[in-house]
């Protein structure tokens, strides 16, 4: 009875310290939302006023109104080629930061508002396009260009993103195409960065770092979004015409 009671007694103790080692390093989902909370990177998700496209020191910035099911924008920035959504702020207002550098001139746009294309109702800047038709515009004064950002686009059709920490024993990449499975991609620590080459297809990504099993949003990406997991993810559109170059 007295070696029953001695095994008891070693599995509890043998349990608590096994769930106490398994805990941790990770965070409470409480833990995780204060930890986000205050990030700088949140200050486009947390906008709450809607204006006309504008120069922030990010990019450029979309907004659009609240109580729609689904916001796109596209223009003369990307072409005109894919209609990129708007991300819903915790406030209701839909955004989107453009990061990619743009030259000085005039840049026609048109909002997708639940799958009908209309003008940007705050803006009065409008003027007919080759077909006749009006359309929004907004101006840039200078050529801008922002810092660098994911993903690379690499010349065999690959795209690689990379995470900078020098102090990460493991990083892991995860996103919504990969069912945002937290341990199967592992990211190589290569010149000072964490990198991932990836053959993915064209389209929207969500997607996060996990560093040291710490769900992390990327630091180089103001677009934010709130999955239904809780989690903020960060949010990129996949387009192999563009030519986003990074040297690292």
């Amino acid at each position: 009875m007295k070696k029953i009671y001695k095994l008891i007694i070693l599995s509890i103790v043998f349990s608590i310290f096994f769930l106490s080692c398994g805990d941790k390093d990770v965070e409470t989902m409480a833990q995780y939302e204060a930890r986000m909370n205050s990030l700088q990177i949140l200050k486009y998700y947390n906008i709450q006023d809607v204006m006309p496209p504008r120069i922030v020191p990010d990019g450029v910035l979309f907004t659009f109104a609240e109580n729609y099911d689904s916001v796109e924008v596209s223009g003369d920035f990307n072409n005109w080629e894919d209609s990129i959504p708007l991300i819903k702020s915790s406030y209701g207002v839909y955004y989107y930061l453009w990061q990619s550098p743009l030259k000085t001139g005039k840049y026609s746009y048109k909002y997708r508002v639940n799958g009908v294309w209309i003008n940007d109702p705050v803006n009065s800047n409008t003027e007919y396009d080759n077909n006749n038709q009006a359309v929004s515009y907004f101006v840039l004064t200078n050529d801008i260009g922002f810092y660098e950002k994911n993903p690379i686009y690499n010349s065999d059709g690959t795209v690689t993103f990379f995470y900078s920490n020098t102090t990460a024993k493991e990083v892991m990449f995860t996103s919504d195409k990969l069912g945002f499975d937290s341990l199967r991609y592992p990211m190589t620590y290569s010149n000072n960065l964490w990198v991932i080459t990836l053959r993915a297809e064209a389209g929207n990504y969500y997607y996060n770092f996990v560093v040291d099993r710490i769900w992390e949003i990327d630091p180089l990406n103001m677009n934010v979004y709130k999955g239904n997991d809780g989690r903020l993810h960060s949010y990129t559109l996949i387009n192999y015409n563009q030519t986003n170059v990074t040297k690292y």
